[in-house]
């Protein structure tokens, strides 16, 4: 279903001008775009019934961020993909407290997961290895974000802890995905 209403948008911004040689990149946008709709539908239901809304918000805007220029592993499916998505999201209610018992350990997997993350920048997947040619600039981007989510993870760990550690589980959650899609992702 998600795959027709895809294509129908991908015919429909071809029609109305796109260029059509574009037409399974927009497909495909199209389909990521959907399943992010679904996704972050059911993030901000867990969020609410949690009463997590606003941390379950800044820790979708890390996460998403580093997730969209980095890339990672992708599931088989599209109800794989909003299944997960939902769990990763859900999951960091309960991770972002393990970051608050000690800073020093916080500090290390944050460093790792950043070095990590800019030397494994962009992963690579069978629907986007366009992003090949724009490497650079992608490695770029992700170390501007790396360096934005450090700097605000430094500043929140003085005025709010609890919003740091959302940030921090972003990052993690993101890197972790990416060095899981280097590994196993489809080419």
């Amino acid at each position: 279903m998600i795959t027709d209403i895809s294509q129908k948008i991908s015919h429909y911004l071809v029609q109305n001008g796109a260029d059509g040689n574009n037409d399974a990149v927009l497909s495909y946008g199209a389909e990521c775009f959907i399943n992010l709709l679904i996704s972050d539908g059911f993030l901000l239901l867990v969020g609410v019934l949690t009463n997590r809304l606003v941390y379950l918000l800044i820790w979708a805007i890390s996460y998403s961020l580093l997730r969209i220029n980095l890339g990672g592993l992708h599931a088989p499916s599209h109800f794989w993909c909003i299944v997960i998505g939902t769990a990763i999201g859900a999951s960091s209610i309960l991770v972002s407290r393990i970051w608050l018992i000690n800073t020093y350990i916080t500090t290390v997997c944050v460093a790792t997961a950043a070095l990590i993350a800019i030397i494994i920048a962009p992963v690579a997947h069978k629907h986007k290895q366009h992003i090949q040619k724009q490497r650079r600039r992608i490695k770029q981007r992700v170390a501007v974000i790396l360096l934005c989510e450090c700097l605000a993870i430094i500043i929140y760990f003085q005025i709010n802890p609890t919003i740091a550690s959302y940030i921090v589980s972003g990052l993690i959650m993101a890197t972790v995905l990416a060095v899981l899609g280097a590994l196993f992702n489809p080419r």
